[in-house]
C-alpha cells in the first residue's frame, strides 16, 4: 500500500504543506483532512511544497484548487514549490498552470506570499502609538473618554458557597446588556432555569453560556432586532457600564503567544505609567487567536439544594471536582477566542473603592494558587469557521463572529490561557457599585 504524508509547519507566518506521494484520489482526500485540521483562523496565505509529489490527477488538482480559494477568501494567495515534471504536465493538460501561482522553493514561494519580513501584521495603517513589552508589541488608539464602572449583580459569597435559591434570581432582557460575565441562564422561566445555572457571558447583547445539564456543550442565543422579552436569568453577574477608553492590537514574537495573566500584567504596568486616573481596576473585551484555551466551567447548579454536605466552597480542592469540569491542558490552539472580564491589580491602591463591590469581582481558582499580585475573571468563547480579519476593529468583529461563525466552545477562562495576537478594548474602571 502507498502512503500519503504530509508535514506541516510554519514560516514567516505562511502554512507550508510538505505531501510525500501521490495526490491521487486516496492521497488528496488525506490532503483535505490534513489542510481542516492545520488551519488556523489566522492563516491566509500557503505554499504546497510539490517537490516529493510525483504523482498528480485531477482529484489532487481539486483539493489545490479547494485551498487557493479558501486562501483567496482570506486575503493571500496560494504558491505551489518545486512542481515535478509529471505533476506540472497533468497542470498544464488540465489548464491550471496559469491559475496557480508555481517557483521552485519553498522561500520563493514565502516571497510570493508577500509574508517574508513581516513582524506586525495588524493594522499596520492606523496612525496609533506603538509599544514594545518583552516579545509582545502593541499599537494602541485612544478611544472614549467617559466614565466606566462596574455594576455587579447577585453574590459571589452565595454562588461560591452553594446557596443559591428562586429568590437571587435576577431577569433581565438581552438589549440592557452589552458587555457582562456572570451565572446565568436562558429559559422560559425562573423555575426551569434554577438548574441550568452556568458560566455564561454576554456580548452586544448576545448571550452564551454553558447550561449544567450534563452536556458540557455550550449555547447561545444572538438577537437580531427586537428581543421581544426573551429573559436571561442571572443569580451572579458583572456588566460593564460606559465605554472602553483603549483599543490596542498585539501581537507576540513568541509563537506560544502571551498568557492572559501575563497580558493583564503588562497591562496594568502601562496603566501605571500612562494613565493618572488608573485606580488599580480594568475591564478587557479581546478577540484573539488563542494559542491554547485553559478553563474551568460547572458540572451542575450551584444550589443550596445540591449543596449536601458541603463545608467550605466549591472552590476548595476537596470540593471543586464535585462541582467543576477543569481543563489545565491547552486546547483550541488557531481558533478565535473572544472574551470579557475584569482584572483586580492587588498592588495599586484600591481604597476609592466601595471594599464590598471589591470582593464581588473575583475569586481565588485553585489553578492560580501562588498569583498574588492580581485577580482575574474572564469568560470566554471559542469560534470558528470566519477567518481573522486583521483590519476589522474590534466592535466589528465580536459582531461578525456572533453573526456567522460557528460556537464552539465556551467557559471560565484559567490564567494560563494564551494568546497568539488579538484585539483588545480598555476600560479603566473608576466606580464598582452593587444592585
Amino acid at each position: 500500500m502507498i502512503v500519503m504524508n504530509i508535514a506541516v509547519s510554519r514560516q514567516d507566518g505562511v502554512i507550508v504543506f510538505t505531501p510525500d506521494g501521490r495526490l491521487d484520489g486516496h492521497g488528496s482526500g488525506i490532503f483535505d483532512d490534513t489542510i481542516q485540521s492545520a488551519f488556523h483562523d489566522d492563516d491566509s496565505a500557503a505554499v504546497v511544497d510539490m517537490s516529493s509529489v510525483e504523482y498528480l490527477s485531477s482529484a489532487g488538482i481539486r483539493t489545490l484548487l479547494t485551498l487557493a480559494k479558501e486562501v483567496k477568501r482570506r486575503g493571500g494567495i496560494m504558491a505551489l514549490a518545486g512542481v515535478q515534471e509529471y505533476p506540472l504536465k497533468v497542470l498544464k493538460m488540465a489548464g491550471f498552470h496559469s491559475v496557480f501561482t508555481i517557483v521552485s522553493t519553498v522561500p520563493e514561494g514565502l516571497l510570493a506570499c508577500g509574508k517574508d519580513g513581516i513582524a506586525l501584521s495588524l493594522i499596520d495603517e492606523l496612525s496609533a502609538s506603538s509599544e514594545k513589552h518583552g516579545m509582545v508589541s502593541y499599537q494602541v488608539e485612544r478611544a472614549g473618554t467617559g466614565t466606566a464602572r462596574l455594576k455587579v449583580r447577585g453574590s459571589l459569597s452565595t454562588l461560591l458557597h452553594a446557596r443559591i435559591t428562586r429568590e437571587d434570581l435576577v431577569e433581565s432582557m438581552f438589549s440592557s446588556i452589552r458587555y457582562s460575565i456572570g451565572l446565568g441562564a436562558l429559559s422560559p422561566d425562573a423555575e426551569s432555569a434554577l438548574p441550568l445555572l452556568g458560566e455564561m457571558i454576554t456580548l452586544h447583547g448576545a448571550m452564551v453560556w454553558l447550561p449544567t445539564d450534563g452536556n458540557d456543550t455550550p449555547d447561545f442565543l444572538a438577537p437580531v432586532g427586537e428581543d421581544f422579552g426573551i429573559p436571561v436569568y442571572t443569580a451572579f453577574n458583572i456588566t460593564l457600564e460606559g465605554p472602553f477608553h483603549e483599543y490596542i492590537s498585539f501581537e507576540s514574537e513568541d509563537p506560544d503567544g502571551i498568557s492572559l495573566e501575563d497580558l493583564y500584567r503588562q497591562l496594568f504596568s502601562r496603566a501605571k505609567e500612562k494613565q493618572k486616573d488608573f485606580k488599580g481596576i480594568i475591564a478587557l473585551a479581546i478577540a484573539g487567536i488563542t494559542a491554547g484555551m485553559t478553563g474551568s466551567g460547572f458540572a451542575r447548579s450551584p444550589l443550596r439544594e445540591y449543596s449536601g454536605g458541603l463545608k467550605g466552597t466549591i472552590m476548595d480542592e476537596d470540593a471543586i471536582g464535585d462541582w467543576c469540569s477543569v481543563t489545565q491542558i491547552p486546547h483550541h490552539t488557531g481558533d478565535t477566542l473572544v472574551s470579557f472580564g475584569v482584572g483586580v491589580d492587588t498592588t495599586a491602591d484600591l481604597s476609592s473603592y466601595d471594599p464590598v463591590s471589591l470582593h464581588s469581582l473575583a475569586y481565588l481558582h485553585p489553578a492560580h494558587k501562588g498569583t498574588s499580585d492580581q485577580q482575574l475573571h474572564n469568560h470566554g468563547v471559542i469560534f470558528r469557521g470566519v477567518p481573522w480579519d486583521k483590519n476589522a476593529p474590534l466592535e466589528k468583529m465580536i459582531q461578525t463572529l456572533l453573526q456567522e461563525a460557528e460556537v464552539a466552545d465556551m467557559r471560565h477562562l484559567l490564567n494560563s490561557t494564551r494568546f497568539r495576537r488579538g484585539k483588545i478594548g480598555v476600560a479603566y474602571i473608576s466606580e464598582v457599585t452593587e444592585e
